[in-house]
């Protein structure tokens, strides 16, 4: 079998083989690059009263955050995430369910309630969302095939090309 035919062979296969998990990658990426326009992504940060350092307790904070039904009872450690935005004024309490909370470093206040969808799609794009087996065995291969895949199109790219410059090379020798 040629070397041609053989890159094209490969080529084929490899596109069947990864076209639904980089589905999934491309689309999952696309949400993710626009998850600072679209607030049904990503909630907006909203900044709070003052940037000074936070002058309200971790326990008020708390207090504030777990104030609302979606924390409700929850402790500091079933939150999955807590951001300190020190240059806004506010601190991001995130659940394990995907609710964030943003509550004023200043007077305790809270500034926004919302659904965060960006840590979902960011397990979607990575494969974490359906387990470690998916993550390391099916999207790790991707990657590495979409790489074989760039190498066998650029050889099917560039070959025609070479191809015709030593054609032209032969034909003037033999004249």
């Amino acid at each position: 079998m040629k070397l041609t035919k053989l890159n094209r062979t490969v080529h084929n296969w490899i596109s069947i083989f990864i076209a639904l998990p980089l589905l999934l990658i491309v689309v999952s990426g696309f949400f993710l690059q626009l998850k600072k326009d679209f607030s049904w992504i990503q909630p907006p940060s909203i900044s709070g009263q003052s940037e000074a350092t936070p002058i309200i307790s971790h326990d008020a904070l708390l207090a504030t955050a777990t104030s609302i039904p979606q924390t409700e009872g929850l402790k500091w450690a079933e939150f999955d995430r807590i951001d300190y935005k020190v240059d806004r004024g506010m601190v991001k309490f995130m659940t394990i369910e995907g609710w964030e909370v943003q509550v004023d470093t200043t007077n305790g206040s809270i500034l926004s309630v919302a659904e965060r969808r960006s840590d979902f799609f960011e397990k979607i794009h990575d494969g974490s969302y359906f387990g470690n087996g998916v993550k390391y065995f099916i999207i790790l291969p991707t990657a590495v095939l979409l790489f074989l895949l760039w190498i066998t199109g650029l050889y099917m790219f560039i070959y025609p090309y070479v191809k015709r410059v030593f054609n032209k090379k032969n034909k003037r020798q033999k004249v």
